[in-house]
This record gives C-alpha cells, sequence and structure tokens, in this order.
C-alpha cells in the first residue's frame, strides 16, 4: 500500500502502517521484510518531513540488513535514499559520499533506474557547489538512461533539475537578484542582466517541458517544484505573473504536504512582499521560513536574504548576526560565499529599499 499512499500524499498514514507491518515481519521473523518495511518507512517519514532524523535511522538499519544479507538491489536503493535525505538537509558532503557508494552499486548490478535518479541527486550537489559543467554532464547521462527505459516522470525531473543549473549558472548562484544586492558574489556575472544571457531562457523552456510531462504523469510534487523555478524567474525579471506562481505552490505544497517546497515558496513570497515595500511582512514572513525543516541550503539562501531586509529596515545588529548565520550555513553546505569580513559585507546590505516593482499592485 505503499505506492498508493505515496500518491495520496498520505504520510501519517503510511507511517503508522509501516510501524504495524514492522511489528508482524518482527513476530515472523523475517529479516528481510524488516530491511524493506525500513527503507519505505524511512521514505514515508522524509517526504512526509515528521521525523527525518527516524528516518535515516531507518535507512541505516536498511543498509545493514541489506548488506549482511547479500541483497546488493536492497542496499543501493536504501543507500540511494539514504542520500537524498543527507541532500535534502544540505549535508552535502556526507551525501555525496553516500550517493557514490549507491551509484557503485547501480552500475555493478546493472540497474539504470536507479543509477539515473542517483545521478540526478549528484547533479544537484554538484549545482549547489557552483560545479555547472559536472552537473550538467551527469544530467546528461540520467536522461539518457530515463529516455532509453521510456521513464517520462524520470525525464520530466532531469528537465526541471536542468533548468535549475540554468537558471542558477547564470546568476553565479547569488540568492538575490541585483537589484536587491549589488554586492560582490562568487562567480556571479557583473555585466547584462540575467534575460539577456542565453541559459536564462534556456532554463525557461526546460521548465515548461518539465512542467508538461510531469503533469501528463500526475507527479504533482515534482511539477510544484518547477512551477517554483518559473517564480523565480519572474522574481529575477520583475514580472508580475511571479504572484500568481508563489500563490500556486503555496497551494501545492499545503495540499501534498511538502515542508520542504512550503519553505522555499515562502522565502519566494518574502521577496514579492519586499517589492511591494511591505518591509515588516516580509520580515516576519522570512523569519517564520527560517523555522521550517533543517536544510543548510535553504537556511543559507533564507537568512542572507533575511539579513538583506534586516539592513533595508536599518535593523544593522540583526542584518550583521545573521549575515553570519548565512555564511555558516553556506560552509556547512560547502557552497561558496563571498570572501570578505562579515562587518565589511553588511555594508552592502544596509542600503535602502529598491524602488518598488510592478509587483506592487498585486498585493
Amino acid at each position: 500500500m505503499s505506492i498508493a499512499l505515496e500518491h495520496q500524499w498520505r504520510w501519517d498514514i503510511s507511517c503508522q502502517l509501516h510501524e504495524l507491518a514492522l511489528d508482524a515481519a518482527d513476530r515472523l521473523g523475517g529479516g528481510g521484510a524488516r530491511a524493506a518495511l525500513l527503507r519505505n518507512l524511512g521514505e514515508a517519514l522524509r517526504d512526509g518531513g515528521s521525523d527525518v532524523g527516524r528516518a535515516a535511522e531507518c535507512f541505516s538499519e536498511a543498509i545493514a540488513l541489506f548488506h549482511s544479507s547479500g541483497d546488493a538491489h536492497g542496499e543501493s536503493d536504501a543507500l540511494g535514499n539514504l542520500g537524498i535525505l543527507q541532500r535534502q538537509q544540505g549535508e552535502l558532503q556526507n551525501a555525496a559520499q553516500t550517493l557514490t557508494a549507491a551509484e557503485s552499486l547501480f552500475r555493478a548490478l546493472p540497474l539504470e533506474r536507479g543509477l539515473a535518479w542517483t545521478l540526478r541527486e549528484k547533479a544537484v550537489i554538484s549545482r549547489h557547489h557552483t560545479h555547472y559543467t559536472e552537473a550538467l554532464a551527469q544530467l546528461d547521462q540520467a536522461e539518457a538512461l530515463f529516455a532509453a527505459n521510456e521513464e517520462t516522470r524520470g525525464v520530466g525531473w532531469i528537465l526541471r533539475t536542468r533548468a535549475d543549473t540554468e537558471k542558477e549558472s547564470t546568476v553565479g548562484g547569488c540568492p538575490l537578484p541585483r537589484r536587491w544586492y549589488t554586492g560582490p558574489w562568487p562567480g556571479r556575472p557583473v555585466t547584462s542582466p540575467p534575460s539577456q544571457d542565453p541559459r536564462w531562457a534556456a532554463a525557461h523552456t526546460h521548465y515548461e517541458h518539465a512542467a508538461q510531462l510531469l503533469h501528463a504523469v500526475q507527479d504533482h510534487r515534482g511539477h510544484t517544484w518547477t512551477t517554483l523555478g518559473l517564480a523565480d524567474m519572474a522574481l529575477y525579471d520583475g514580472d508580475p505573473t511571479a504572484a500568481e506562481l508563489i500563490s500556486r505552490a503555496l497551494q501545492e505544497t499545503d495540499a501534498c504536504g511538502d515542508h520542504r517546497g512550503h519553505s522555499r515558496a515562502l522565502t519566494l513570497q518574502v521577496l514579492l512582499y519586499a517589492e511591494a515595500h511591505r518591509l515588516s511582512d516580509a520580515i516576519t514572513l522570512a523569519e517564520q521560513a527560517l523555522t521550517g525543516p533543517r536544510d543548510h541550503v535553504g537556511a543559507a539562501q533564507t537568512s542572507f536574504l533575511l539579513a538583506r531586509l534586516y539592513g533595508a529596515a536599518g535593523r544593522q545588529h540583526d542584518a550583521l548576526h545573521t549575515l553570519q548565520e548565512s555564511r555558516t550555513h553556506h560552509r556547512a553546505a560547502g557552497m561558496p560565499f563571498p570572501d570578505l569580513p562579515d562587518t565589511e559585507l553588511c555594508r552592502t546590505l544596509n542600503r535602502r529599499v529598491p524602488r518598488a516593482h510592478r509587483f506592487r499592485r498585486h498585493q
């Protein structure tokens, strides 16, 4: 029933069901069943966001059980799932090691589907580390495997991740549009607006194609993250459609219990409020977004945005403290961060709010 409950986003019932099944397996002495159930329970706990610590314990025990029984297929799958959890929490170094171990098993089996998903996860890590060429090469391999196996859903996720990579490579991974932050950022171009870069147009095209494929296979979570990508692009471009896209993403993440997606949508809503000169509302919402699921990557970006908002509000002490938190999260995730002293970098944040953009009439 795990697949049916996953499609209905009933993570709570799925967890209860797997706990009952684990009890039955233990009474029957089914070690193989216990390993498979722990792997599935870990997925439900991770995707539902209810207890990621327990999810990690489930995956780790499942890995050990599969390994001791010589089940390389189960072990590789459990390793891949643990790697996804670590990546989602922003523990990118640990995730890369775990996913590399999974990749070795998938190649040896061979198991193309598992290998493709693992390569996609590794590409996300490469993107966060601004290794964009490496990320695109990993996505090329994964897309070829999905296409060869006629897996439309996988191709849709690859297209979305490719769009993420193209979008972020255009701005060097900087979490704020240039009109909000003109200070230094490693790898960020200093010339033309993103919209004039061919990678920006390619990202938009790939998001649109991904949205079509994921809608067709009814992958609501994947489709929502595509919407978030398009909303982010609209914010950078000053496009008023950002408001509608963010509203849709908030509704969709609520419906499917996607806590990480919801935090990301809140962060985009923060900038939308700020663009409309609702600075107090933006600060309150950014503070709320930072209380979401533990994730060094998301916290790194949101805390940098919050530091900028504090600076715009003249709250220099709060801006400096939050900037230091952002630096800590960037370092924990291995993500590039400006190589300047905090006090000097903070001065680039303590500037007036940009002129209200076209978002104002939509608020």
